[in-house]
């Protein structure tokens, strides 16, 4: 199979598993991740937090009739694991603006953090993902994605770390 087809195929399996578990929070050793804030722009956002560094994470896009974008930050580590995921869906009767906050751990103290993969499906590739706190060797991670004009998205986020 080419590439192109098992990209196809892989979208098309998150794009299942993300709609069948559509707002239903994921748990990793226990601990529930579901930790999404909405934020309407991303310079205003900087500005309400004063010291915050933007980010931006390396960004991978595909071709087809649903684009699926994958954005990774850092790299597998020996002895690292999956230490959390998450999944959400949302759709609109028009196409819209979207900006989302995820946060590693949700309370607590988490593992450290390796590597960071987000994968989205929508109906376009314009958009964005900014680490906007912590990071990658620290214990937590605030990422926020962006998505324009699309009036369908779905995401998957994985976090992998060293406890």
């Amino acid at each position: 199979m080419t590439a192109i087809m098992h990209l196809g195929v892989l979208c098309m399996v998150l794009l299942a598993v993300t709609v069948s578990a559509k707002n239903v929070p994921s748990v990793v050793r226990g601990k529930q991740i579901n930790d999404v804030s909405i934020v309407h722009d991303i310079q205003n956002f900087a500005r309400s937090h004063p010291g915050t560094k933007i980010i931006p994470m390396k960004k991978e896009e595909s071709m087809g009739r649903t684009q699926s974008v994958r954005y990774t930050l850092g790299g597998r580590v020996s002895g690292d694991s999956l230490v959390a995921q998450g999944t959400d869906t949302f759709s609109y009767a028009a196409p819209n603006d979207l900006n989302l906050q995820l946060s590693y751990p949700e309370n607590g103290t988490g593992a450290i953090v390796t590597f960071v993969e987000l994968v989205a499906i929508q109906n376009n590739n314009l958009g964005n993902a900014y680490v906007v706190s912590g990071g990658i060797g620290q214990r937590s991670i605030s990422i926020i994605i962006e998505a324009q004009e699309t009036d369908y998205f779905s995401y998957k986020a994985q976090y992998f770390g060293i406890d």
